[in-house]
């Protein structure tokens, strides 16, 4: 019976063809915190689903309010906003998917990047004019792994929409004045799919 093997996705509005394999992108805003500064992460997600269950892709994404994230004590003089980003493998399991509400379990494993960039303006002659820019104090490449839960509503056959918690471990972060563990963290996170 192919229903049994390919059930029908339920949804708020329509109903969904049956699938072995497809696609998706995603969009997630996430709310953590950084040694006790609040932290907002912009993400895109992309990747295949196999079999309604299992979905490989990858997930990138970003803190989006610098100027939260300033830190006057980088080095003995000088202050630094800290930028930068994660980009992972997303491994994700569905269970039921075929329900309007349904779970999920993403997994993140891969790696982040931060740096520490001052708010002074620095000048350079290059090609026969002035250009600014600002100075790198230190930077690092880092081993993330984010395991999570999330809720997941099939709002149409073409879109879904999610919230839930991750647990975000940071390994092998070495900058200047910064605790290592200062990214390991919980977070909130809310997307549509």
């Amino acid at each position: 019976n192919s229903t049994a093997m390919n059930p029908q996705i339920g949804t708020i509005f329509g109903k969904n063809k049956d699938a072995n394999l497809g696609w998706f992108v995603g969009f997630d805003n996430s709310y953590t915190q950084f040694d006790s500064r609040d932290v907002h992460l912009s993400g895109l997600n992309a990747g295949l689903i196999i079999n309604h269950n299992l979905t490989i892709g990858f997930s990138a994404s970003g803190w989006t309010n610098r100027n939260s994230m300033y830190y006057c004590n980088v080095t003995d003089t000088v202050g630094a906003y800290l930028e930068g980003g994660f980009g992972r493998l997303l491994l994700e399991y569905t269970l039921n998917p075929a329900s309007v509400l349904h779970f999920t379990f993403p997994l993140m494993i891969g790696a982040g990047g931060a740096s520490y960039v001052t708010d002074i303006d620095e000048w350079e002659w290059e090609d026969g004019e002035w250009e600014t820019f600002h100075k790198t104090l230190d930077n690092d490449v880092f081993f993330s792994v984010e395991p999570g839960i999330r809720a997941e509503i099939n709002i149409f056959k073409f879109m879904r929409f999610s919230a839930g918690f991750s647990y975000r471990g940071v390994t092998g972060l070495e900058m200047v004045n910064t605790s290592s563990d200062m990214m390991n963290h919980f977070s909130a996170t809310a997307g549509l799919k």
